[in-house]
C-alpha cells in the first residue's frame, strides 16, 4: 500500500484564553494528506484582472473591487494555484450567477439596491464582463466550477457533493470577500467538519470609510476566522509546503 504524501505548512490560529490576558496568536504545522485537500477559489471573477481588459460600464462598485484585488490576484493567488497544481490538488472554483430562483420580489435583490446601488437583475444576465474570469485566474481543463446565487457556497449548490467525492477533509482557500462570501462559505465548511485554511494574503473585503485606512474589516475578518473558524497562512509558506513535496524522496 503507497504512503500518503503530506503537505505540511505551518498556519496560524488565535487564542482567546484567559479571556483578561488572551494567549493571542499561535502556529502549528498541520498535516494536510494530499489526497483529502482541495484548493478551493472563492469568486474570483471579473474581466479587469488581465492587462488588456477593464469592466467597460460595469457599476463602480465592481470595477473598484478589480482595482484593489489585482495585486492580490496577480501576486498572490495565483501563484498560490500553480502550486496547488503543481502538487496535484483537486482545484474548485465558487462563482455568482443569476439564478432562475432570483426576482423583483426578492429580498437580497432588493438588498443589494437599497446598499450598493445594483440591480442585479439589470447587471448580472450573461454574458457579461462582472461574472465572467480574466484569462490569468480562469478555472483550466480538468477543474472544478460551481455556480452560486447567494453568499456560501454550501447553499442551494452542490459543492459538498463534490468535496466528498473529492474525499476532501481540508479546505485551503482564497478569494473574495473575507467577510461575506469566502467568510460564510468557510463558516459551512466548518460546520460540515472541514478543516479550513484560509491564506490570508489571498483575501479581503470591501472597507468602510471608517476601516479603510488600516483595513480593519479585513483584519476583523480574519481575526475571526482564525478564533472561531480555522486557521490562516500565506501564499509564500503554502507554495514552500507544496513544493516541498516535490524535494521529497519517491
Amino acid at each position: 500500500m503507497t504512503e500518503q504524501r503530506i503537505i505540511r505548512p505551518m498556519c496560524r490560529y488565535y487564542r482567546s484564553y484567559p479571556l483578561d490576558d488572551p494567549l493571542g496568536y499561535t502556529e502549528e504545522e498541520l498535516e494536510l494528506g494530499l489526497d483529502e485537500t482541495v484548493f478551493l477559489v472563492v469568486d474570483v471573477y471579473g474581466k479587469g484582472f488581465d492587462e488588456d481588459h477593464d469592466l467597460g460600464n460595469a457599476p463602480d462598485v465592481y470595477k473598484r473591487a478589480v482595482e484593489a484585488n489585482r495585486d492580490i490576484v496577480v501576486n498572490h493567488i495565483r501563484p498560490a494555484k500553480l502550486a496547488a497544481q503543481r502538487a496535484a490538488l483537486p482545484i474548485v472554483y465558487l462563482t455568482n450567477y443569476l439564478s432562475p430562483g432570483l426576482n423583483e420580489r426578492h429580498e437580497w435583490r432588493n438588498m443589494s439596491l437599497r446598499t450598493m446601488n445594483v440591480d442585479v437583475l439589470e447587471a448580472w444576465p450573461e454574458p457579461n464582463d462582472i461574472l465572467a474570469f480574466s484569462d490569468i485566474i480562469a478555472p483550466e481543463e480538468g477543474e472544478y466550477l460551481i455556480k452560486k446565487q447567494f453568499y456560501s457556497g454550501f447553499f442551494e449548490t452542490h459543492l459538498d457533493s463534490l468535496l466528498h467525492s473529492l474525499n476532501a477533509r481540508n479546505l485551503v482557500t482564497v478569494g473574495f470577500d473575507s467577510r461575506i462570501c469566502l467568510g460564510t462559505t468557510v463558516i459551512d465548511a466548518m460546520y460540515r467538519s472541514y478543516r479550513v485554511i484560509v491564506l490570508r494574503d489571498c483575501v479581503s473585503t470591501g472597507e468602510y470609510i471608517e476601516t479603510k485606512e488600516e483595513r480593519w474589516a479585513n483584519f476583523m475578518a480574519i481575526r475571526f476566522i482564525e478564533t472561531a473558524v480555522g486557521y490562516t497562512s500565506t501564499s509564500e509558506e503554502w507554495i514552500r509546503a507544496c513544493d516541498a513535496l516535490g524535494q521529497e524522496m519517491p
